[in-house]
């Protein structure tokens, strides 16, 4: 099994000043790093195989070649491979992620299966016609209510018209993150396929993040892909009677890390619906639920004074990435939100106005800080 977490393989690449060796071996990590979230290994020979295709000695399509005889050789001598459906899903990704061509469609997402998974599982491609159910380690084994199978077809196709209307014009880059968790937590949610719909729904993301323009280089779901997962599920669960509601935050951490190159912790005990009891970070734990509780009464505030949607996420963004510790002026309300400076003083005022944020002396004009209040 290839071992990434400590020791990158391929970080040799990422410095050495050859475009093409860097971004193919950006992919072969994401790759690799994405079979994690079935729990696959992979072997050495395809390590060996994908340095051979970052150095030019052979291309892709003979990397896939190799990796298949690799596999019908163990075959015919009655071994027993393990890593067989991990290698070769990983060199398709590699593949596929270095095709610049892309097309935002139902057809598409189908497409990406059946080219990972065919020879892999009987079912590439298709559509399943059964009901499923998946129990999550993170929902103490309870399981994410996926879509019926005959309502299937008809859910991909209004998921995806529905985001083909959407206008990111005049959004926020904190406004366009949480939409893209809503929309690509909500495909995963369908779970149009019987299996391989985590790594399916990654490689689509990463296309279609390209196609609107964002330079994503993909080590972020090799690194953090049993949290991505994880938080896909969180994403689509609800026990209302445990207090326990479906939310995107930790998907928008890890998509803020992504596209805003931020710094989120991205743990996966704090997705686990029963962290609090089973982390022993006391001081950690306190932390978070003092968090949690300070957005729960900021948006308290917002919803009573009747504040405009898009004004409620921003500072609901700006509260998430500076709290009640960071000081702030208006060149960081327009790093963060990507606004200009005239609505960035605006909402700065509003703010003030609302008695969210303080004025802080000392550090110069226009610093604040968020209040420490009760609601």
């Amino acid at each position: 099994m290839v071992e990434n977490d400590k020791i990158d393989p391929f970080a040799q690449y990422y410095i050495s000043g050859e475009p093409d060796k860097a971004q193919k071996a950006h992919a072969w990590k994401t790759a690799i790093g994405l079979q994690k979230v079935d729990n696959l290994q992979t072997s050495e020979y395809l390590l060996k195989t994908a340095q051979d295709n970052i150095e030019g000695r052979i291309d892709i399509a003979e990397a896939k070649q190799l990796i298949d005889s690799y596999y019908k050789q163990d075959r015919a001598k009655g071994e027993q491979v393990q890593t067989e459906e991990g290698d070769k899903v990983a060199t398709r990704i590699t593949e596929i992620l270095g095709e610049e061509s892309f097309v935002f469609s139902p057809a598409q997402y189908l497409s990406i299966h059946q080219r990972l998974f065919t020879g892999v599982y009987s079912h590439a491609g298709k559509i399943r016609d059964y009901n499923i159910t998946k129990k999550e380690w993170v929902l103490n084994g309870a399981s994410v209510t996926y879509g019926g199978a005959l309502e299937l077809n008809a859910t991909l196709d209004y998921d995806f018209r529905t985001e083909k209307e959407f206008s990111y014009k005049g959004l926020s880059m904190s406004e366009i993150v949480g939409h893209l968790a809503s929309f690509i937590s909500r495909l995963w949610q369908i779970h149009v396929f019987g299996e391989g719909n985590t790594r399916t729904t990654a490689v689509f993301l990463i296309k279609y993040l390209r196609s609107l323009g964002f330079n994503v280089t993909n080590d972020l779901f090799a690194d953090n892909s049993w949290y991505f997962r994880n938080a896909l599920v969180r994403a689509n669960y609800n026990d209302l009677q445990n207090d326990i509601h479906e939310t995107t935050v930790f998907l928008e951490k890890f998509l803020r890390n992504l596209l805003l190159g931020e710094d989120n912790e991205l743990k996966n005990r704090y997705l686990h619906i029963d962290w609090q009891k089973k982390t022993t970070h006391s001081e950690t734990k306190r932390h978070i639920e003092r968090h949690i509780e300070k957005e729960k009464d900021l948006l308290t505030l917002l919803n009573e004074n009747k504040v405009t949607a898009k004004t409620k996420n921003n500072i609901i963004s700006l509260h998430k990435t500076f709290g009640i510790e960071k000081i702030f002026g208006r060149s960081d309300v327009v790093s963060v939100l990507g606004l200009t400076e005239k609505p960035a003083s605006t909402l700065i005022k509003k703010m003030v106005d609302l008695r969210l944020v303080e004025s802080v002396r000392g550090l110069g004009k226009g610093k604040y800080r968020f209040v420490v209040r009760e609601v």
